[in-house]
């Protein structure tokens, strides 16, 4: 049964035993978060027993489950089918540094109506990751919004590592005000490290794929060159 909810949280999660848990400890620290929904997209791993543990813990924590992985648009799509959260907040499962005061800087702009999105940006973490946001904030995965946006996304345009991409891209054609929040000492630790160096090559070219095939399907090549160069914020 749907809940009425005021705050959710979104984790799409594939083979991600190693970091999943401490996330989900520090969610359960935030009192404005009053649902916490965990997709478990195929793992292979035990991802699903250490969420479980986690339910047992904390009744906001629940997990739905893919039998085989479908990638992390679609774990939008069913997480956004489970709950009637009117606003939803959105982040990996591998963050590396994260406090409860990332969480509440990242809501807090949107309920208080100085924007429509925000986007927690990597700072003072590492410097790969630090970069890679600096050059293109408007990947990250680490986002507070209106939980609407999603019924503006197409399922092929937000299909996979396409997801990003394409809420971006909804939230600039809506008109909304997107607020870039440094979070600091937050990271992520790469693919390569991640999944073991050519298991995450490949899983590293498939995002870029995505991505580009996300931005060639909703704005064509021209306007996506545009899209890249020309992307700011704005409050």
């Amino acid at each position: 049964m749907k809940n009425k909810t005021s705050v959710g949280v979104i984790i799409p999660a594939f083979n991600e035993a190693k970091g999943i848990a401490t996330v989900l400890e520090v969610l359960r620290q935030v009192e404005s978060i009053d649902e916490i929904i965990i997709v478990n997209d195929g793992s292979t791993d035990n991802t699903l027993e250490i969420v479980r543990q986690s339910e047992k813990l904390d009744s906001r924590i629940r997990v739905i489950s893919h039998e085989k992985n479908l990638g992390k648009g679609y774990a939008f799509f069913t997480a956004k089918a489970a709950t009637q959260a009117p606003y939803l907040l959105a982040l990996d499962a591998d963050l590396i540094g994260l406090k409860p005061c990332h969480v509440e800087l990242l809501i807090q702009p949107v309920l208080d109506g100085q924007a429509d999105m925000t986007l927690g940006i990597f700072h003072g973490g590492k410097w790969n990751t630090d970069l890679s946001h600096h050059m293109t904030p408007w990947l990250t995965g680490q986002r507070f919004f209106r939980s609407d946006i999603i019924n503006h996304l197409s399922s092929e345009a937000a299909a996979g590592y396409g997801i990003e991409t394409a809420l971006t891209i909804a939230s600039r054609r809506l008109g909304w005000r997107v607020l870039e929040i440094p979070w600091l000492g937050v990271s992520h630790p790469p693919s390569e490290v991640h999944r073991g160096f050519f298991p995450g090559l490949y899983n590293r070219m498939k995002m870029y794929a995505h991505i580009v095939r996300t931005l060639l399907i909703t704005l064509g090549w021209r306007q996506a060159i545009s899209f890249v160069k020309g992307w700011k914020s704005t409050i």
